[in-house]
């Protein structure tokens, strides 16, 4: 369950009794580790986490961008707290691998810790 709240510094709050995922550079929670679906996934910038969903991100514009797996059209996530950019998500994938991935988003390994 994620707490909702406009008095504290972050948007949304998650339970402390799960292992979360949170934001290198301010903290924000970011993910519950039951929402992490892969820590192998590979970026063209080095690893990076695969998660079902996030709290306290932003959307950038979709854009197509050359990835290792091909042309896929994908929007930056940016930290809702402190602006860093953590990584993006896929907006279309026709790839078949790719193509369960179309709701996860990925986070760099270096703008996330657990």
């Amino acid at each position: 369950m994620v707490t909702m709240t406009r008095s504290k510094t972050f948007q949304a709050y998650l339970p402390s009794c799960h292992r979360t995922y949170s934001c290198i550079h301010c903290r924000a929670h970011l993910a519950n580790h039951d929402e992490l679906i892969s820590k192998s996934f590979q970026g063209s910038q080095g690893r990076a986490y695969l998660f079902n969903s996030v709290v306290n991100v932003g959307c950038g514009p979709a854009e197509e961008r050359v990835l290792l797996t091909g042309l896929h059209a994908v929007a930056d996530i940016y930290c809702e707290n402190c602006k860093t950019t953590l990584g993006w998500k896929y907006c279309i994938a026709v790839s078949q691998p790719i193509r369960t991935a179309i709701t996860a988003v990925i986070i760099l390994c270096g703008d996330a810790r657990a």
